[in-house]
């Protein structure tokens, strides 16, 4: 294609607001293809366009315009005709001659991004600051800049017929497993879909099976937590316009682990991670034990303790179980409007709000002062956890167990535990056991966990089956 009516009719056909400028250069025509929404036109002014107007030779070839006029520094040639439409909606520019076969491809890509911000998600008193962006650039720049090892390797994927949206798959070559690496890179390569449009979509079609409940991929908000799971062995996948990380594999004892446990006193975070877990367990049994000590083995409490129930419940029309359903479905209710409204009165409306219809409730005597103490403290368990994926199949669990017990008392809560457990025993992610460290059971894994500190923990999880099992 050496005419230049060809080429001009070759770019007008991707997109109507693409503009064609031509530039005059002693006498040779030049030409710049671009879309304007997309692109940075202070760079190409100063970086394409100037340098070109202010060359005094006579000539110049398409090379010699690539390797010695243009001032910008991430651009190359190309002549495969079949690319020239996904340079130009990915917001490059570019540059031909009428008599040029071949036409240099020049990144002036804008994008509007925000700076690096604290953390919302994974809060903490000590740990670095710096959150992910939207930008896939500045993610990676944040992980470069702390792991700054030749071993450490990205491979970039187009994922996304329409959206084609560039998603990048780190980790270090010496130490992560071959087989999990491969297993990624094959299920990343497999997604054929018309659009990814945050990280959400990866991580579902990472789950060994559509229909789990529980997540097997982590997510991550803050680069140094990124940094310590690619330093384990493990695999770190960014979205483009995602401002969360997904780590894989991720078994279930680690959603309960958090960054600051590796920088705390080793007391302190042991202590830490046993209050998450009782947390975990009081969120989804605590309303369920209501109901069974209330419904069926009142004779456990202590006599006192009966009269004052029996006494707190006498105006009561309803029974435990539609008692206790009710008030974890209001809670439910208070936790999503939180979370939708403004930031500002989100906090001020959940907390007067809950404090409003709890005390209102009890007053009517619809529900018992206890039922409304007991999923107030559920509730404050459930935010516990420093990932909170982990937390939204209990949300779900609970109501599941509420219905066994009510029917069945304790047999139906010892029934409901048995059958999550069973479940989780069954999943797998990458292979690699869900309950691993617990079941399959390993001593020295276990031991590392709790006792958060690196003096101590100098081997890898075993679980990982990492090239390099010591930190070095």
């Amino acid at each position: 294609m050496n005419n230049k009516k060809l080429w001009i009719e070759r770019l007008q056909q991707i997109d109507g607001e693409m503009l064609i400028k031509k530039i005059s250069m002693n006498g040779q025509d030049i030409f710049l293809a671009y879309l304007p929404l997309l692109t940075n036109k202070k760079m190409i002014s100063e970086y394409i366009i100037k340098p070109i107007l202010n060359e005094k030779n006579e000539k110049v070839d398409i090379q010699k315009l690539l390797e010695s006029i243009l001032y910008i520094d991430d651009a190359f040639l190309d002549e495969d005709m079949d690319k020239l439409e996904n340079y130009i909606l990915k917001g490059y520019s570019i540059i031909f001659c009428s008599h040029c076969k071949n036409y240099i491809v020049a990144n002036t890509k804008k994008t509007e991004k925000r700076s690096v911000s604290p953390p919302e998600l994974e809060t903490t008193l000590r740990a670095p600051k710096d959150a992910f962006t939207e930008s896939l650039e500045t993610n990676l720049s944040l992980i470069r800049s702390r792991i700054k090892d030749k071993s450490l390797k990205m491979d970039f994927y187009c994922i996304g017929t329409r959206t084609q949206t560039d998603v990048v798959m780190m980790y270090m070559e010496d130490i992560a497993n071959e087989e999990f690496v491969e297993e990624v890179k094959e299920k990343l390569s497999k997604i054929h879909i018309d659009g990814i449009l945050e990280s959400g979509y990866i991580q579902k079609i990472l789950l060994d099976n559509t229909f789990d409940l529980f997540p097997q991929t982590g997510i991550a908000e803050r680069s140094d937590t990124v940094c310590a799971n690619i330093l384990e062995g493990k695999i770190a996948i960014f979205v483009e316009g995602s401002n969360l990380a997904l780590i894989v594999p991720k078994i279930f004892i680690e959603f309960l682990d958090a960054g600051e446990d590796h920088y705390d006193n080793l007391y302190l975070g042991i202590f830490s991670k046993v209050l998450r877990i009782f947390s975990l367990f009081s969120s989804l049994l605590l309303s369920s034990l209501y109901v069974a000590v209330v419904s069926f083995h009142t004779d456990i409490l202590p006599p006192q303790f009966i009269l004052a129930l029996a006494t707190s419940r006498t105006a009561v029309p309803f029974n435990s179980i539609i008692e206790a359903v009710l008030m974890e479905l209001v809670v439910e209710i208070l936790r999503e409007a939180s979370i939708r409204l403004p930031k500002q009165v989100g906090p001020a409306i959940g907390i007067v709000g809950a404090i409003v219809i709890g005390q209102a409730a009890v007053a009517a005597g619809v529900i018992s002062p206890l039922i409304v103490i007991i999923v107030s403290l559920a509730m404050l368990c459930s935010f516990v956890a420093p990932d909170y994926t982990i937390m939204s199949p209990f949300r779900i669990l609970k109501f599941m167990i509420i219905f066994f017990t009510g029917i069945l008392g304790l047999f139906g809560l010892v029934m409901g535990i048995t059958l999550i457990v069973i479940h989780l025993s069954s999943l797998t992610t990458l292979g690699i056991p869900y309950l691993s460290v617990l079941s399959p059971f390993h001593r020295e894994d276990l031991k590392k966990y709790f006792l958060s500190e690196i003096t101590l923990a100098k081997k890898r999880p075993s679980f990982l089956r990492t090239k390099n099992p010591i930190r070095k």
